[in-house]
Formats: C-alpha cells, structure tokens, sequence
C-alpha cells in the first residue's frame, strides 16, 4: 500500500483507485437507505484502525452499544480500539438544532484523529435554516478536518429516485464520491446493488458500475458486471 493511500477496508474499491483512498481527501459516499452507507463506514474505520490511525467516528443515527453490538457480527470489535484511545466514538442525536449543529464542529475540532467519519451529514444539513446555511456549515466542518489534515468519510442520503443529494452540496464538496444505488435486476427477481466512483481528484480512478454484496465480512464489491444490460445470467467474477 503506497504510504499516501489508505485502504477502505473493501478490496474492490481499493482496486477501483489503484491503491486505496489518498490521505487527507474527504470522500462522500450517497445512496438511499438500505445501500449500505453505514457499513462501508464502519468497515472503513475497522481497516484504519488496524492500520494503526487515531480515528473519530460520528454518528446521528446509532448509539455507541449499538454500533459496537452489530459491528461484532462481521467480525469487528471496536471495544479494544476505544480502551487504548485509539477511537472515539461519539452519538450525536439531531433533536435540538442548535446543539446539533454547533456540537458536530466543536469535536471534531477538538478531537486531533487521523480519521473523521459522520454517518451521516445528513441530518445536520437537514437542520440549517437554507442553502446558504448548509454550504457554509459544511464548508466550516470540511475546513476544520483539511487544517488538522485528516482524512474523512462522509456518508449523506440521496433522494429514493435519484443518486444525488437534495441539494447537490455534498457532490460539490468532497475530494471524492461514491455513489450507491439499487436497481432491479431484468427478470424483476431482485434488487441488486451497485456502486460508482464517480468523482476523485488528483487521481485516476476506475469509473465503471460495480455490483457489491452484504456479506457475513461486510460489503464484498465484486470485478464488472453487466448490470447496465440487466444481464443477470452472468457469474459474478470476483
């Protein structure tokens, strides 16, 4: 692994960048509920953890025993990263605005970590009074993450019929984005599951539609697959 990249914990979107995630960029991952977005963040903070970086993750939607509960069963436990400070793990319930909105940057800034993950932003976007508010928000909290240099996932909800967010702040913002979506398959049998690079500065990146899986190990993204053709009868080739 090239020292300026990072491993997302997912072995196909590490080949879909050549290497992993460059350090220092805030990457954007959007899709409906039920895409997986929660997990490819946990799965990407098990893998920085085991690479040994201070990690911050931040959550509106889980509490602490719950994120440490369903993480157990794929096969990753955070209790021992949270003993040794190596990981904060921070709840964050969207309930009064004002705390919400002003609580999410006062962490982050004063928690100095390799790695910052919000699952998602969403809700503290929800909450900003208008657009305006929303991009200066945002762009205060990626400010704060860039001056401490460190590398981030963001996780935001797309509408149900698109595979972009509301407001389009999120794909503006980002270093890099990774967009979720589900389509159904051409016999109408099942929903399938498939991601795209879709942005990434200062580095080339594979762009084509990948389908992945929810697997006991966490999400599995497997080699190209023909799902634009809603071609189901071909083996997926891992």
């Amino acid at each position: 692994m090239d020292e300026n990249r990072i491993s997302s914990g997912i072995q196909g979107i590490d080949e879909m960048l050549y290497g992993g995630i460059i350090s220092g960029h805030i990457i954007g991952v959007v899709g409906p509920a039920g895409s997986g977005k929660t997990l490819i963040s946990l799965q990407f903070l098990h893998s920085c953890l085991k690479q040994g970086k201070k990690c911050l993750y931040i959550s509106a939607n889980h509490n602490e025993k719950e994120l440490i509960k369903n993480s157990r069963i794929y096969g990753w436990d955070f209790e021992p990263f949270i003993n040794n400070k190596l990981l904060d793990l921070n709840s964050l319930e969207p309930v009064l605005t004002s705390k919400f909105l002003d609580e999410l940057p006062i962490i982050v800034s004063k928690i100095k970590t390799d790695i910052v993950i919000v699952d998602p932003v969403t809700d503290f976007l929800l909450l900003c009074q208008d657009e305006i508010e929303s991009r200066s928000r945002l762009f205060n909290l990626f400010k704060i993450i860039k001056e401490y240099r460190a590398t981030a996932l963001i996780t935001a909800e797309s509408d149900v019929d698109s595979s972009s967010t509301k407001s389009g702040i999120i794909e503006y913002a980002v270093d890099g984005l990774f967009i979720n979506r589900r389509i159904q398959s051409a016999d109408m049998n099942e929903i399938m599951h498939v991601i795209q690079i879709a942005k990434m500065r200062w580095t080339k990146h594979i762009r084509e539609i990948r389908q992945y899986d929810f697997t006991d190990k966490g999400i599995e993204v497997y080699s190209k697959y023909n799902v634009l053709l809603g071609d189901t009868s071909e083996t997926k080739r891992k």
